[in-house]
């Protein structure tokens, strides 16, 4: 299973749920979003019974952008219990980005 693309809506919805949610918040014109893509749904894929794991369009969100304070492209933040824990900023490898969700879930 792929990440889930969402909006304000859906967004709002699964932080109020049980599980951490894991966002990548980007955009299409951003060549790294797209370079970090594969990893990222590979990550979605094996880590689907621990976490949810989303993408918000930037440019379709910009309200939720904008409510998240995002200001680089690509940012992945961390929710637990409906607050952020942690996030990371144009991540380099599928290692890096497994390497932030366990010291993110560890807070």
């Amino acid at each position: 299973m792929s990440a889930v693309n969402m909006d304000q809506k859906l967004f709002a919805e699964l932080l109020e749920g049980d599980r951490p949610v894991l966002v990548d918040f980007w955009a299409p014109w951003c060549g790294y979003c797209r370079r970090i893509s594969a990893p990222y749904d590979r990550i979605a894929e094996e880590y689907q019974d621990r976490l949810v794991v989303g993408k918000v369009n930037v440019d379709a969100e910009t309200q939720l952008a904008q409510a998240e304070r995002i200001e680089v492209l690509p940012t992945l933040v961390l929710y637990r219990d409906g607050k952020a824990v942690g996030s990371i900023v144009a991540p380099e490898s599928k290692a890096m980005i497994e390497t932030f969700i366990q010291e993110a879930l560890a807070k």
